[in-house]
This record gives C-alpha cells, structure tokens and sequence, in this order.
C-alpha cells in the first residue's frame, strides 16, 4: 500500500473527507467476515457534496464518468481506511461497478478502467482484481457511477471492536 499514491490521487480529483454519518442503518458500509471485508457501494462525494450527477452518455461525458468512478473507488479506500486501515489490506479481489448511463452508452470498461487504475497505483500488483461494470438506468442520488468492492485483509480482525470506527455509509 503506498500511502503517499493514494493522498497524491486523493489531491488530483479534488477529494475532500465526506462527514461522517453515524445514523443507525439496516446495511453497513463494511462487512467483514474471518478475512474478507465487503464494501458497500460508493458514489462519487467530495466534502459531502456529489459530483458527475446524471446519466452517463446524456449529461455526463466519458472523462467526468472516468473522475466519478476514480472518486468512488477512493470513498470505498477512505472507508476502508476510516474503520479498518488501508495497511491491513492484502489484495483488492473484486470490483463492481454500477454505471448510470444512455442506452447508447458502450464505453463501460473505459470508464471502469479509471477506478481499477486507482486501485493498481495505490497497491500495486495486489491491487489487480476481478472486475464488472454494467450500465443501469438511474443510481442514488443521481449519481453517474457507484462501485462496491471485496478485500482480502492480511490477517483475521481479533474481535468485532478492532474496526477503529463505526463505518459510515
């Protein structure tokens, strides 16, 4: 994990920490079971405000939808990192992303290809990973990309308390 490649890309898209949200849920925004973690799915906030809204194809261009997929991926670090810490993680096994977009709309894999490239520059080969992006109509709050991912931790968390904080979703 290179911690300084992951504040660089931070800096590069603009990110800013999203307020914590410590509301009681029915999900949580990590779920971890022996040695994998399971992070829900991210949009693309910066200072709790969201970026690239709208449909992918219509309203948003390929190079915003390719900032909005990066921007989620660093939400899902940042969640990773905010209650379990990104240095406990072994590998990225699996990427899924969610694509609002145009029926026209092809360009799934390019768009996707921002958010795995992030993952590659922070954790270098461990950060290589099974992958899916499909397109749907609409996501949450309009946002134009949502990704959800599974890590792989390097050891068991001990007790359920080991997770530094409630994660937020």
């Amino acid at each position: 994990m290179d911690r300084e490649k992951y504040e660089a890309i931070q800096r590069s898209l603009g990110w800013q920490t999203t307020p914590v949200d410590f509301a009681v849920k029915p999900y949580s925004g990590i779920r971890v079971h022996d040695r994998l973690a399971f992070v829900s799915g991210s949009l693309a906030y910066s200072g709790g405000e969201m970026l690239y809204r709208g449909r992918i194809g219509e309203t948003v261009s390929v190079d915003d939808a390719k900032k909005s997929a990066a921007l989620s991926v660093i939400n899902c670090l940042d969640l990773i990192d905010q209650s379990i810490g990104l240095e406990k993680v072994e590998a990225i096994l699996k990427l899924t992303g969610y694509l609002s977009c145009s029926d026209e709309f092809g360009e799934h894999p390019v768009v996707m290809n921002a958010g795995s490239e992030v993952l590659t520059e922070v954790f270098g080969e461990a950060g290589k990973h099974a992958r899916a992006a499909l397109g749907i109509h609409t996501l949450p709050f309009g946002g134009s990309v949502e990704v959800e991912m599974a890590v792989l931790l390097k050891q068991k968390l001990a007790e359920k308390g080991e997770m530094q904080n409630e994660p937020r979703v």
